[in-house]
């Protein structure tokens, strides 16, 4: 192994100090000034043109003359120097708009409502004793508990039966897979048509209240029969109900008869409805999304497996359980933790359906609220560490998995 000189080294550790350090800043505040000056003086097009011809070319001429400084540093570093040069801007950026809003994040959720004073743990005992943000914490276990074990248990099914069909698999993998071709928005205006309520006697155009209140002989959906118009106002008719505005089932038949003395029934009673039809919309969005990559995975099962089992008379059950799903344990934890990241960023869905009302918050519409309803910046704050706390064991049981993995 070759020695160096002392000078060497000094001049190794300053040209790496300019590659990651000063070149990348020099960069950033080269393009941010630039820009800055330029916004008020000339149009939004020519700024553009001004961004892509002088822009580009001040980019060009920074790495033309940190390649021309590399070159000054013995060969066999220069490999290295080079991949630094390159990598320093990323990390530069990486730093400056993740790793710098986070610490500053946490830093502003020990600080009162303008981010003035410090509070110490004031904004995160508030988090926990009030009612509002309680309702929201058990919502938001309640979506990550329902979205990640419906979306898996789903897409295990529709994954394993398409990859069993002898006709027709990638128009049937289209079909479920198009949910993820609509945005979380559409998605939510699809459903929210679908619970749509309009208060008696107009004529209901939601799919739920349409077919409840024509369900019985003498009640129709304000249809037009012989030139009368019929209703549902029929003391036999179902009443419409507004699907999101339930906070629980005491308005319905079932939870009228259910025995509030026994746990199991108040915890049935006290079921957030709403909660869970908005849930729903993201179940139906990613099943398609959870089908496919768990289809690709049973696909790399070696067929002498599953034939092995059929052999042995295992039914097409104890092939699934036995075999399928050990076999592709590490694709369904990827899924799984993926499902988790993104129910813990659901926002699209609540707040084009409800806001945040009749208690369907989430923690993500939680923290705008704070922030631009509220204007109380430490409690925005605080609400956006707690999610970070929630994927901090994701991002830790993923690198031991890993480390397992790379270590067999």
């Amino acid at each position: 192994m070759k020695k160096y000189s002392q000078q060497e080294k000094l001049l190794n550790f300053g040209i790496s100090f300019l590659a990651l350090g000063a070149f990348p800043l020099v960069w950033f505040l080269s393009q941010a000034i630039l820009f800055r000056e330029l916004t008020d003086l000339i149009s939004r097009n020519m700024l553009v043109v001004i961004g892509l011809l002088v822009g580009s070319s001040f980019v060009f001429l920074l790495f033309s003359g940190m390649e021309r400084i590399i070159k000054l540093a013995p060969i066999e570093r220069r490999d290295s120097l080079e991949a630094k040069m390159f990598a320093g801007p990323s990390l530069f950026m990486i730093f400056l708009f993740l790793f710098y809003p986070a610490i500053r994040t946490i830093y502003l959720s020990f600080k009162d409502r303008y981010g003035t004073s410090f509070v110490g743990f004031e904004n995160y005992l508030w988090s926990f004793n009030d009612t509002e943000m309680l309702v929201t914490i058990r919502n938001q276990i309640i979506w990550l508990v329902f979205v990640v074990f419906f979306t898996l248990f789903f897409g295990l099914i529709v994954g394993w039966l398409t990859d069993r069909l002898n006709k027709g698999e990638a128009f049937f993998k289209s079909i479920v897979f198009m949910p993820m071709a609509i945005s979380a928005v559409g998605a939510s205006a699809i459903f929210k048509f679908i619970y749509e309520y309009r208060p008696p006697p107009l004529t209901q155009i939601g799919i739920l209240n349409g077919i409840r209140v024509s369900t019985g002989e003498q009640c129709y959906n304000n249809r037009v029969i012989d030139g009368v118009v019929k209703g549902y106002d029929d003391a036999s008719c179902n009443r419409a109900v507004g699907w999101l505005q339930q906070r629980d089932l005491s308005n319905f038949q079932i939870g009228q008869s259910l025995e509030s003395a026994s746990w199991l029934d108040n915890i049935l009673v006290n079921l957030p409805l709403n909660t869970v039809l908005l849930l729903v919309i993201m179940i139906w969005a990613y099943t398609g999304f959870a089908a496919v990559v768990f289809s690709a995975g049973i696909k790399a099962i070696p067929a002498d497996i599953m034939e092995a089992g059929q052999i042995d008379g295992a039914s097409e059950l104890k092939i699934f359980v036995s075999i399928v799903i050990p076999y592709i344990k590490s694709t369904i934890i990827v899924v799984g933790t993926y499902m988790v990241i993104t129910v813990l960023k659901a926002f699209d869905i609540v707040y084009v359906t409800t806001r945040g009302d009749l208690e369907t918050n989430l923690l993500a519409v939680k923290m705008l609220d704070e922030f631009s309803k509220y204007r109380n910046i430490g409690r925005s704050s605080t609400v956006a560490v707690l999610i970070f706390i929630c994927v901090i064991p994701i991002i830790i049981g993923n690198t031991y998995r890993e480390k397992e993995n790379s270590s067999l």
